[in-house]
């Protein structure tokens, strides 16, 4: 019996061998004089299907990953369809020294008048007890000012100082750094002279008060008038429509750095200009690269050259989760956020608030951007917001913090990506020295005429640099189905093999093979005889006679 099984069993493989789509079987149906073939002939076989679906593995996996490729289609935009962006400038100083005393002798005041707890011993030594109100910027690098009581009693008497409502440490903030027309002296936008005053906006942003041009963003104030007359001032503002890409027909700034006697002991590294350029309705900040940063020395002119780039998607590739094309269409990034707006920059900055709230209760508030339905931190939680800051930042120094709230502290924000459409914008800089005046009564002619060397100087300049830009659309390509030609064609060339290939092996193993098997265990097994009842009765009987009952 074991032989007629075996017998049926390379039957069937035989007829797979001979029947097989497969190329390189059949060599093993025939006799080979050269000793080994068939075995070295099946090694290389062996080798080749190893390789195959190790490659088919690799693809399956990336396309779990990426299931889409990206087909960039170039074509080239008038710049005049760009918007221009907003530019922040920012001084190194961020509290002006005699706005500072101004404030300090108010409060100085009303403690005498008050019957707080005594804060200050003087008028001096209340400002420099303000100057704690820098530390809401979150400076990665900065320390602890004032111990948990002092700041209370600081807090109590500015909310006493403010009528008891409540007081803003972005609007303080706001109200003790220099003012636009001090930093930003004169300007030229597109041939044009105009009022710096009026061009330029000051807004907190998360490291100082920044002058900012061309924004666009509504106020973020804590209060509903302030909110109110920020807007207006925002929507007063003389528009301009960017069309140039000339250097001589640019849009040029004269910075001034305040007075040394003006200047606070605030914590910064070095006296440069910051400048901030980012879209017209971001916060003013740089969260998610450093090519919109740039630090403007005294004595230079700075030429900024500005290269915009559209970029949009195609309705396929909608079809893909947003994590695997890794990018947001506009309603799908509102959804996220729950607000008007959406940009990487947003969302991260959102993400940071989050974190922010999560550890402390509130936000800072040059913080805050827009949100104005959350708590804003006050002097009693700059502790809190120090520790958070540490963390923030990958500091190592609060691990018992870090251990109880490590899912906090570990805050990747992954789920921020970039916009699917929009424009993107590249910078570069061509830094020049300024030439320094050797005449007393300043420059004769220019933009800097009439000005003098006293306070250090700098020129900014930005254009466009191309008057056509590149746009790009995104459009899906690949597919599933790309994917299985990609499989059919390394499989073909690699041995004949396809889809009806595997069926065919399915076949011989289940269909076919159950056939045969079945086949071999329903043959009638033959019966055994009784040797001895046949030789001693059968075999003695006449031919014809029946066997007779015993």
């Amino acid at each position: 019996m074991a032989r007629v099984e075996e017998s049926l069993y390379r039957r069937l493989f035989r007829e797979f061998l001979r029947q097989s789509c497969i190329n390189g079987l059949h060599p093993f149906l025939y006799h080979s004089p050269v000793r080994y073939a068939k075995t070295l002939w099946l090694a290389l076989l062996t080798a080749i299907v190893i390789y195959t679906h190790i490659v088919i593995v690799n693809l399956t996996q990336e396309y779990l990953v990426q299931p889409t490729e990206i087909h960039i289609a170039p074509d080239l935009v008038h710049v005049a369809n760009s918007p221009f962006p907003a530019v922040g400038v920012c001084t190194a100083n961020k509290i002006s020294k005699r706005l500072l005393r101004i404030y300090a002798v108010k409060l100085f005041h009303h403690q005498g008048n008050s019957s707080l707890q005594a804060v200050a011993l003087d008028v001096d030594d209340m400002a420099d007890r303000l100057l704690v109100l820098a530390q809401f910027y979150l400076n990665p690098l900065e320390t602890e000012r004032w111990n948990a009581s002092e700041l209370d009693r600081l807090h109590w008497l500015l909310f006493s100082y403010h009528n008891d409502s409540g007081y803003s440490v972005s609007d303080i903030l706001s109200g003790l750094s220099p003012d636009c027309g001090e930093l930003v002296i004169k300007g030229i936008v597109f041939g044009a002279p105009v009022n710096t005053s009026q061009m330029f906006l000051k807004r907190p942003t998360s490291t100082n008060v920044c002058c900012i041009f061309n924004y666009q963003r509504k106020s973020y104030s804590r209060f509903a008038n302030k909110r109110a007359e920020e807007d207006a001032e925002m929507k007063a503002v003389p528009k301009v429509v960017f069309e140039s890409n000339s250097i001589l027909n640019s849009v040029q700034f004269v910075l001034q750095d305040t007075p040394k006697e003006d200047q606070t002991n605030t914590f910064h590294t070095n006296n440069a200009f910051h400048l901030t350029i980012f879209p017209q309705e971001d916060y003013a900040t740089i969260q998610s690269t450093t090519l919109g940063e740039v630090l403007v020395d005294h004595s230079t002119i700075v030429e900024i050259p500005i290269q915009p780039m559209f970029f949009s998607s195609s309705n396929g590739v909608r079809a893909v989760s947003p994590q695997k094309r890794r990018c947001y269409f506009p309603e799908e990034g509102r959804r996220l956020l729950n607000q008007s707006y959406y940009s990487l920059d947003e969302c991260l900055l959102v993400c940071r608030i989050r974190s922010m709230v999560d550890h402390c209760g509130c936000i800072s508030p040059p913080m805050v951007g827009s949100s104005i339905d959350i708590a804003y931190c006050m002097l009693p939680d700059l502790p809190c917001l120090m520790r958070w800051k540490s963390i923030w930042y990958g500091y190592s120094e609060f691990s018992y913090l870090q251990k109880k709230d490590e899912h906090l502290a570990q805050r990747q924000c992954e789920h921020c990506l970039p916009s699917c459409n929009g424009v993107s914008m590249g910078i570069t800089t061509n830094v020049a020295p300024l030439r320094r005046t050797l005449n007393s009564t300043g420059y004769l002619n220019g933009l800097l005429k009439g000005l003098t060397n006293e306070r250090p100087l700098a020129i900014i300049k930005l254009f466009f640099k191309l008057r056509f830009a590149q746009a790009t659309k995104s459009q899906l390509v690949s597919t599933w189905v790309v994917l299985l030609n990609r499989f059919g064609g390394i499989l073909s060339l690699m041995y004949g093999f396809s889809i009806v290939s595997y069926i065919e092996i399915i076949y011989y193993l289940t269909g076919k093979g159950f056939v045969y098997i079945f086949r071999s265990l329903s043959v009638k097994k033959p019966k055994k005889r009784n040797l001895s009842h046949s030789l001693y009765w059968n075999e003695l009987m006449p031919k014809g006679v029946k066997n007779l009952p015993y």
